[in-house]
């Protein structure tokens, strides 16, 4: 038998070992198909998993006290949509009768909220007490959450870990009504991100030399910066059209708070020096309520943006764990029972958890009510942050800081 014969021969046999092999991998019986499951890890280029509805449950929530209800057991992002829903007026008729009836649907609030250990968004209408699943994008570790006012897109921040080992803040613009190509990371690190009704997404982006403030269309479109200034670690509320900053709030520091221009980028003084001044800007642009300690002592105020004129509150705070009702009029606020003698700094950096009541202020009248006391009425100890009330004031909602865990109290 000649060479070439032989290496015809061992051809075949090498061409039959494939046809086998191939045989016994795909089409042999129990063969299987190997697929990766490593969950997601947000990288700054991939989208979260697809969408998917998931059907109602009804009676969902713990009724603690009358109208006081835990909405999760477990953490949620902070920060929720909270959308009012008007009466609706159903119509129907007896057409063997030719008459006619109308029944109404009560009014209700639908609350949107990101579970923080799934990245799951949640809809829950507080009335009724039905959850929904209306997002299962994989999405884990949700700190916060920014919402637009209709509760159809979330800006959800977390923590990712790089191959080298240093950390992130990413930033996921999240569709809730199942548009899953419609969903983007923003720019990374950005240090807080903040929305305006539907219309305007501001953030805040730190850098070694300061801060830079841009804003945006909620999909993306029409990014524009504000400002870039020479100041850190800055926290904003709308006001009105325009933005008021304040500085990082310790009470071994001077803090300072400033109106600043959309138009141009301009800062001017609001507020300072305060040793501890926290603040939360009027949404109509009219007034700021702030916070801060002198001498060991917490003080609660508001000022008037046009006149200047600071108007003393019947409590004290820190204006982080207030939230201004629609059109201005009053704030709801979760207001320790005790303080410790190293609040704020102590609260912000999670050494002390406060027990709350919650109250409410009118501001033309400069009265607080008392709108419950959790720990009186439901034996738990609620520290609140994170306050939204609904456009009709029908419902305040907000996260116990102490497990994360979601309330709402029915106004």
């Amino acid at each position: 038998m000649n060479r070439r014969v032989l290496i015809i021969i061992a051809g075949v046999i090498v061409i039959l070992g494939l046809v086998a092999a191939l045989w016994f991998f795909v089409f042999a019986p129990g063969a299987k198909l190997n697929v990766d499951v490593t969950p997601f890890t947000p990288s700054g280029d991939r989208a979260p998993d697809d969408s998917t509805d998931v059907g109602p449950v009804q009676g969902a929530g713990v009724v603690v006290a009358p109208r006081l209800l835990r909405i999760t057991d477990g953490p949620v992002a902070k920060g929720v949509a909270a959308i009012y829903l008007p009466p609706v007026i159903i119509s129907s008729s007896a057409t063997s009768t030719a008459t006619s009836s109308q029944e109404s649907k009560p009014a209700e609030v639908e609350v949107r909220y990101i579970e923080r250990q799934s990245g799951n968004v949640f809809s829950f209408l507080v009335h009724d007490r039905l959850l929904t699943r209306i997002s299962n994008r994989t999405l884990p570790g949700v700190q916060e959450a920014a919402w637009t006012s209709d509760g159809k897109r979330a800006f959800a921040q977390f923590l990712t870990r790089a191959n080298d080992g240093t950390e992130h803040v990413d930033t996921y613009s999240l569709p809730t009504d199942g548009s899953e190509n419609d969903g983007y990371f923003l720019e990374q690190n950005l240090s807080q991100i903040i929305v305006r009704g539907t219309s305007t997404v501001f953030s805040l982006l730190p850098s070694s030399n300061g801060s830079t403030g841009t804003v945006s269309a909620p999909d993306g479109t029409g990014t524009a910066t504000v400002f870039t200034s020479a100041l850190a670690q800055l926290r904003a509320s709308f006001s009105g059209g325009d933005f008021v900053l304040a500085t990082k709030a310790s009470k071994e520091l001077d803090g300072y708070a400033f109106l600043v221009s959309r138009a141009n980028g301009s800062f001017v003084r609001l507020l300072g020096p305060l040793r501890g001044l926290t603040t939360l800007a009027d949404p109509t642009g009219t007034s700021v309520l702030f916070s801060y300690v002198d001498k060991g002592t917490l003080y609660t105020q508001i000022m008037n943006i046009a006149t200047r004129t600071v108007t003393p509150l019947p409590l004290a705070t820190i204006a982080d764990k207030c939230a201004w009702e629609a059109g201005g009029r009053g704030v709801y606020c979760g207001v320790p029972t005790t303080l410790s003698k190293a609040s704020p700094d102590d609260w912000y950096q999670g050494a002390y958890a406060f027990t709350d009541r919650l109250w409410r202020v009118d501001l033309d009248t400069r009265l607080a009510t008392l709108i419950v006391d959790p720990l009186q009425v439901g034996d738990v100890e609620i520290d609140a942050v994170a306050l939204t009330v609904d456009r009709e004031s029908d419902v305040l909602i907000f996260t116990n800081q102490r497990d994360g865990s979601l309330w709402s109290y029915d106004l």
